[in-house]
């Protein structure tokens, strides 16, 4: 039990946060700004019944449910809004008492070893291998509620399961995307509807829009970020770990060629000095400075709001990389608050009786802030099909890219591989040769493997 501590100490401690949206192990959105702690609580009294959908009697006695999670962007407001809408019209006298704060993954360290940590949590789906000893499986919240797991993308569900259990129901696909400032490309002669298709156009643009008296730059690579280096990197690459037959894993470094192209392309884009050596890219792209980047839907909000003239992407036209957030509920919740938030789960899919999709919480959470869905009612909605950006984005389901970003999504040691990528990445932009970094970056993860899957667990 010592042992499994430490490990899950250690885990926590890589972890800053899910992107703002939420909480994996880098921010998945590093546009969120740290906010300060954010509280929601409901009436005292419990609403009427609206006639929400369910299989389930309802409640006989109002329930208080503390809800911890740190969507701490703009993406959090709609949260903020969408749990206060459910507390005021839910029919189950359910309190849902939300705190949202940039110390999630601190608590979490501290409250779920001593049970003191809050029944529902949103956080990434890959933290059923971090806190798997602190999960409930939630396998009866089919039969609890009136969602269906046929209703969610197969993929996404397979991130929310462990050993043929089910430990939370998918909340968003936090995904990374091409942007491209319209009005930069304009200006260097570039067509505006025309984003690069290529590694080579994105260098070829870069240099075009690059205005250093502007303190304008044409590229915006995360230096140190290791999801948002990885989204690019492993375009051609593949995942930097991925399990062999027999359940044996393959990592994937030293002598991949591909890796070895992208760092060398990466490297060039930066000694030209077409990106800038810093990390604080979405305020940049919010502030007119940045040609081309990669990021989540949750920059999106912010650009708008900035008035930035953007456009949009899959990269290159691949699938996109990213991970799955889900809805966990923890072992501190009793009987009554486990089913309290396995209602609350189901009306964030469904709303009340006769509420349209588009204005349940799933519906918002994609057409208002523009995450691609895992719902399949959602996604064959008319209001859905019909958003141009959301079509543009449009999920594979055959593909699991889209489910975990570095790794196989199976890998226990993902959170610390987004550290080794960014390590990688920022030791070839400060002039380590690329050949001797892949190989520091191959040991590293082979000891990852040995430490999280076991000492024989290498294919080779």
């Amino acid at each position: 039990m010592k042992k499994k501590l430490v490990l899950f100490l250690t885990m926590t401690m890589v972890t800053a946060s899910l992107s703002a949206c939420g909480g994996k192990a880098e921010q998945t959105n590093a546009d969120a700004p740290a906010a300060e702690k954010t509280e929601v609580k409901a009436d005292e009294t419990a609403s009427e019944d609206k006639g929400a959908d369910t299989t389930a009697e309802v409640t006989a006695e109002p329930i208080t449910v503390d809800f911890w999670n740190s969507w701490t962007g703009s993406d959090g407001d709609v949260l903020v809004e969408k749990v206060n809408e459910f507390n005021s019209t839910n029919p189950w006298g359910i309190t849902i008492n939300m705190d949202i704060t940039p110390e999630f993954s601190e608590r979490l360290a501290t409250t779920l070893p001593t049970g003191d940590c809050a029944p529902l949590i949103l956080s990434g789906t890959g933290d059923r291998f971090r806190y798997g000893d602190y999960l409930l499986p939630i396998d009866d919240i089919w039969e609890n509620t009136s969602l269906a797991e046929a209703d969610f993308n197969e993929n996404a569900m397979d991130c929310c399961k462990m050993d043929g259990s089910l430990y939370a129901v998918p909340f968003q696909n936090s995904l990374y995307y091409m942007y491209w400032n319209k009005d930069l490309f304009e200006k260097a002669g570039l067509d505006p509807e025309a984003p690069p298709k290529n590694f080579d156009e994105w260098a070829e643009y870069a240099s075009k829009i690059t205005d250093p008296d502007a303190n304008v730059y044409g590229s915006g690579m995360f230096m140190s970020y290791g999801c948002h280096q990885f989204c690019l990197m492993g375009v051609e690459g593949g995942w930097a770990i991925t399990k062999a037959d027999g359940g044996k894993w393959n990592v994937n470094f030293k002598d991949n060629e591909n890796y070895k192209k992208y760092l060398e392309w990466m490297k060039e884009v930066y000694t030209k000095g077409d990106n800038p050596m810093e990390n604080e890219i979405d305020s940049m792209f919010k502030a007119g400075q940045i040609g081309i980047m990669v990021n989540g839907p949750w920059l999106a909000a912010g650009a708008d709001e900035a008035g930035i003239n953007y456009g949009m992407c899959k990269v290159f036209g691949t699938e996109p990389r990213g991970d799955v957030a889900g809805f966990f509920i923890t072992n501190s919740a009793t009987d009554e608050e486990k089913l309290a938030c396995e209602r609350f789960i189901q009306w964030w899919y469904t709303g009340n009786e006769g509420t349209a999709i588009e204005d349940t919480g799933v519906g918002v959470w994609s057409l208002k802030i523009g995450f691609p869905t895992a719902y399949n009612p959602l996604a064959e909605s008319d209001a859905y099909k019909s958003n141009e950006r959301l079509s543009a984005l449009a999920l594979d389901s055959t593909s699991k890219d889209s489910i975990w970003i570095i790794t196989d999504p199976d890998f226990k040691g993902w959170a610390e591989m987004i550290g080794t990528i960014g390590t990688l990445a920022e030791s070839v932009i400060y002039d380590t040769p690329i050949d001797e970094a892949l190989e520091a970056a191959q040991a590293e993860a082979e000891e990852l493997v040995k430490t999280y899957e076991g000492e024989d667990a290498l294919a080779q």
